[in-house]
């Protein structure tokens, strides 16, 4: 199961030894069963950059729709009464890949309007919603974005490494984060991390006004 959460809900391009890391087992356990799963073209393995990939016959098998389905049926009366009494906005994220995925947004009256589509993807790093997301990744993805340019959207948004990893290490301290402007001038937000009962992400739940 680890391996089929790293391949395709995470949607990771891992070596031999960064999939054995993951998995918490040797190189020389791990090796059979990735190529095996190639075989069957489960995973796509990639010559030149001698790494694995998820490949589309994984499709059948993941219950990542199913699980969205059911967080949005549960969390949208919810989101309607934070809504209603917040006066703000409201919006569901959920951890796709390296992007936050919004799956559900209340938009209220008199707030300001959630430009993000259901369906949109965002980065991880900008916004209190995505950083959520990335607190709670894991490791892999965590160090994925922490290796690569952070994009810089407003002056507000991070882009600093080490200021991003400290930022997670609070999240996971707290379970929430707050942004002021880092995706978009005059926005901000509050979200909250939605876990089970393993403590591993589900979604990210968040209130966005002014």
């Amino acid at each position: 199961s680890k391996i089929f959460e790293l391949f395709f809900r995470y949607r990771l391009e891992l070596s031999l030894s960064d999939t054995a890391v993951q998995c918490g087992i040797s190189e020389s356990q791990i090796k059979p069963i990735l190529e095996k799963l190639t075989e069957r073209e489960w995973l796509f393995f990639s010559k030149r950059k001698k790494t694995y990939s998820y490949g589309m016959k994984l499709l059948p098998f993941t219950r990542e729709n199913v699980l969205k389905a059911e967080l949005v049926r549960q969390f949208t009366p919810i989101m309607r009464q934070l809504s209603t009494v917040c006066n703000q906005g409201t919006m569901l994220n959920f951890l796709e890949g390296v992007k936050s995925v919004c799956i559900q947004k209340i938009n209220a009256n008199n707030s300001i309007h959630i430009a993000t589509r259901v369906g949109g993807e965002s980065p991880l790093h900008a916004g209190s919603s995505s950083r959520v997301l990335l607190a709670y990744a894991p490791e892999a993805v965590r160090a994925s974005i922490l290796s690569s340019p952070l994009k810089k959207y407003t002056p507000f948004t991070i882009t600093s490494p080490e200021e991003l990893n400290k930022s997670l290490f609070e999240i996971r301290r707290t379970g929430c984060c707050c942004s002021v402007e880092e995706m978009n001038p005059g926005a901000s937000s509050v979200s909250c991390a939605i876990l089970d009962e393993s403590n591993n992400i589900l979604a990210a739940l968040s209130i966005i006004g002014t």
